[in-house]
């Protein structure tokens, strides 16, 4: 009677979680979705597209404040635009903006550090209220 018991309950855990969960096999994915969850390549390719708008804006306004250039904050363009670039880069990442970037509020960002006076230094991205992971992220 024991064995009978310890079969059935066996069997029981082993048949609810399948039955739960639609079975061992699942069908294949809807075609145009990805495989699983998450930041697509496309996506981290616009992002990224985006992290250079935003890094050539913030240089941009660093030369017309005088801020690039031998002695200056930044000694060329290129230093400018690759440590600006790394920064923007490590803030508005996948893990940060999981869902992507969201346009508009990128266009906001984008009306604020263009209209970002000198005398305000502007070291980080999130600085700016409209240029902070949470204006920029897709909700």
């Amino acid at each position: 009677m024991n064995i009978v018991r310890t079969t059935c309950a066996i069997a029981f855990s082993t048949a609810v979680p399948l039955l739960a969960c639609g079975g061992a096999q699942q069908g294949p994915a809807v075609a145009g979705t990805p495989e699983s969850p998450g930041v697509t390549e496309p996506q981290t390719g616009a992002d990224m597209a985006v992290v250079d708008r935003l890094s050539e804006a913030r240089c941009d306004q660093e030369q017309t404040c005088k801020n690039v250039g031998p002695g200056a904050k930044y000694a060329s363009r290129s230093t400018c635009m690759e440590q600006i670039h790394g920064s923007i880069a490590n803030d508005l990442n996948a893990y940060n903006c999981p869902r992507g970037l969201d346009s508009a509020g990128v266009d906001r960002c984008m009306a604020a550090i263009k209209s970002e006076e000198c005398n305000h230094p502007f070291d980080t991205l999130t600085r700016y209220d409209k240029c902070r992971t949470g204006a920029l992220c897709m909700k």
